[in-house]
Order: structure tokens, then sequence, then C-alpha cells
């Protein structure tokens, strides 16, 4: 098909399709302004004015017009899998309102197959309904209040020495705001204290964006989860990387009942720093994880 008759054909049709949720809108705002205030107050409930019934009445039209068009084309694309047309025939059905603009929308950016697939967090589920797919599915993002720069994190300390198992942390810019020097340094000297104070092993680990232009002091912590946690919770830090199995993970504290999002490999990750022509974990603790 040709691109401008395509594009052109997806505009006419966001048309209504677009007009539902905006529908939808205006009578919950008409609810929210005036007929919810009146029946609180006692008083008696204003009538809606011309404008607002012709738009409600429009959208219900255009609900009804729209809805078995819409099931339909999820019922007979061949862009779909079988699978994929149960979980968006359950979208249309549940949530019609809103998935007929959306499924519009996904179609038109030729992202049918994996949009719904973005949202399912249980790996069992996610695999079920793409099963089929040619498509690589998009990444799972637990910890949806990390910004994206954790998650493009590389780090410095040892390669082939590492632990098998340790967690990553910072006691640098608590809560992601930065700070002088000054309190940096009395922050990780604080964050060393307490390591000796539990007796956990540990060593310096560096870590920042991928040319280090912004580094942060860290360190590789031999410890549970549980008391990665509890370190960072402490220390005012917004998350933490897992290295488990040569794979690293990264956790926010503020979902700690979600699972490690995955992040790369830490051969990939991780490189030795050179020093003086021979290989050492940077003693001054140039880590950087998550503030």
């Amino acid at each position: 098909m040709n691109p401008h008759l395509r594009h052109l054909g997806y505009g006419l049709a966001a048309v209504p399709a677009f007009f539902l949720p905006f529908a939808y809108f205006i009578a919950v705002g008409w609810l929210c302004a005036y007929a919810l205030p009146a029946s609180y107050h006692g008083e008696e409930i204003p009538e809606s004015g011309d404008r607002f019934l012709v738009v409600t009445r429009a959208g219900f039209d255009a609900l009804v017009v729209q809805w078995p068009i819409y099931f339909v084309w999820v019922l007979v694309t061949r862009r779909l899998t079988p699978r994929l047309r149960l979980l968006w025939g359950g979208v249309m059905v549940v949530f019609s309102l809103f998935a007929i603009p959306w499924f519009l929308f996904a179609m038109w950016r030729r992202s049918e197959r994996i949009e719904l697939l973005r949202f399912i967090r249980r790996p069992s589920v996610r695999h079920y309904f793409a099963k089929g797919l040619r498509e690589d599915l998009p990444p799972m993002r637990h910890h949806l209040d990390l910004p994206d720069e954790y998650r493009r994190v590389r780090f410095r300390g040892p390669v082939e020495e590492a632990p098998p198992e340790f967690r990553i942390l910072t006691a640098h810019n608590p809560e992601g705001v930065v700070t002088s020097e000054e309190a940096n340094d009395e922050a990780d000297a604080h964050f060393q204290a307490e390591l000796e104070r539990l007796g956990l092993e540990s060593f310096p680990v560096t870590g920042g964006s991928s040319d280090f232009s912004h580094a942060e002091p860290g360190y590789g912590v031999v410890c549970t989860r549980a008391e990665a946690l509890l370190l960072a919770r402490r220390f005012r830090q917004n998350g933490f990387y897992e290295v488990l199995g040569g794979r690293v993970y990264l956790f926010s504290v503020h979902e700690a009942h979600r699972p490690g999002e995955y992040v790369g490999r830490w051969r990939d990750l991780a490189e030795e720093e050179v020093v003086g022509g021979i290989d050492e974990v940077p003693g001054e603790g140039e880590a950087a994880t998550l503030n």
C-alpha cells in the first residue's frame, strides 16, 4: 500500500477512535465537577447542557458502531498469532473505550505483536502469548522508578577473579542528589565502617557511564540480597546491582518485592582497571552504583 494512503487511512480512523476516551473524560468530568458535589451537599443535581448530551450520546453511538468492527479486525487479522488475538480480544472486551484507539495506534506503528507484551510481568504468561513470534521480545521493565541511565551502567572491577555472587552498592549522592566531595567522602567512610562492623567482605568497583565521564565510588559486597537492601536504604540509595552467576541485575529499594531487572553479563559490562601497567581494582573507590 502507498505509505501516504496508509497514513491517511489511519488518520481518518483515529478521529472516531480517539473520540471515545474524549467523550468518556467529558462525562466523568461533568460528574466530578457538578453531579457529585451537588449530591454530597444534598442539592438538586443540575441538568447537563446540550453540548454535554451531544458529546456523550455521540461517544456512545461511536462505541456501538466501532467496537464490533475492531473486535472482528482483531480476530481475522493475519498479523497476529492466535494467542495474541486472544489477548487483544480480552483487552478489547474489558477496556473497549481505550483498547480501540490503542489497537489502532499499535497497528499504525506495526507494533501490535509486542505492544501488550510490554506490560506482562509474569514470564510464564509473557512467553505463552509470545509463542510463534519471530520478533525479539521487548525487555521487561520492573523498576520503572529508575531512569534508563542505570541500565546502561559500566563497571571497572575484578573480572576474572570476581566472586560468583555479590552486590554493588555506594554511599555517594544519597537519594540521587549530587552532593559535595567532602560529604561523599564522609558517607563513604561511614559505609566502609559499617561493612567492617558487619564483617562483610568487600572490594572496590568502578561504575558509571560508558565513557566513565560520570562515575561514583562504591563496593562489591559479598552479602545477601536482604542485607544489600538494608544497606542501600540505610545510606539513602535508590537501588543496587546484583551480580549472580556472571549476570548483572538491577534492583530498586522502592520495589523490593519485584524481581531484579537483567542488565547484562558481568564480563561484558566490567573491565579491569590498569594502573601503571598492572591490572588493579581502583584503590580510590571510583565505583558507581545507583544514587
